[in-house]
């Protein structure tokens, strides 16, 4: 696994989709459908203004964890991406809980963020803004903390990414239900909640590249 910062932007969205997971899902055909005529109809939503406000907050984290290498040389995390996940999930409040627990800006369950931080932890490398320590033991509320919560979502982001193909709609599948439910489904979850999100962060992705 290398750290390092890069110039080069990863080539992240592939395809520009738009979804999380309800209890009942839809068919899978119906999925299919619904992610091509979102990739036909997309357009670019601005955050409400006081969401944009809080988010400039965090961009030194967001430069710096997106522009790192995780998992493949040369291939790092596009930062728009980033930012349209962080309010779709939170409208960038670091404080933010769901009520399946997912925590902080990037809505993050402390089991999966416990296992990418001592990963990071392993890795060897110092990050700035983060005290390695706290990746070596993580408490879940170490997930309010913006510094940590978008380093190990670039990180869990980049490896999803990795995993399926470039594809916007399968990362966030991925993000929301599981990795496991992409090979489950051969493609995007067919979860309402999934797919919602989806949307919401593929309108956000559109408005901020476009900036």
């Amino acid at each position: 696994m290398v750290f390092s910062r890069e110039n080069v932007l990863a080539g992240f969205i592939l395809l520009l989709l738009g979804g999380g997971m309800a209890t009942a899902a839809l068919g899978q055909s119906t999925s299919k459908e619904y992610v091509s005529r979102i990739t036909r109809q997309a357009r670019a939503e601005a955050p409400a203004v006081a969401t944009q406000k809080r988010l400039r907050a965090y961009d030194p984290y967001i430069k710096y964890f997106s522009g790192l290498v995780y998992t493949r040389s040369g291939v790092t995390v596009d930062p728009n991406f980033v930012r349209a996940l962080i309010v779709a999930e939170s409208n960038a409040r670091p404080e933010a809980v769901s009520e399946e627990n997912a925590i902080g800006l990037m809505q993050i369950r402390p089991e999966t963020g416990r296992r990418a931080a001592r990963t990071l932890y392993e890795s060897g490398y110092h990050f700035r803004y983060v005290d390695r320590k706290r990746l070596r033991s993580l408490r879940a509320q170490d997930l309010k903390e913006p510094a940590i919560n978008i380093l190990i979502g670039c990180y869990l982001l980049d490896r999803y990414n990795a995993a399926f193909g470039n594809h916007l709609a399968r990362t966030i599948g991925a993000w929301n239900a599981g990795p496991e439910r992409i090979r489950q489904y051969e493609g995007t979850p067919p979860f309402p909640e999934t797919l919602n999100l989806i949307a919401r962060v593929n309108s956000y992705y559109l408005y901020f590249r476009r900036r």
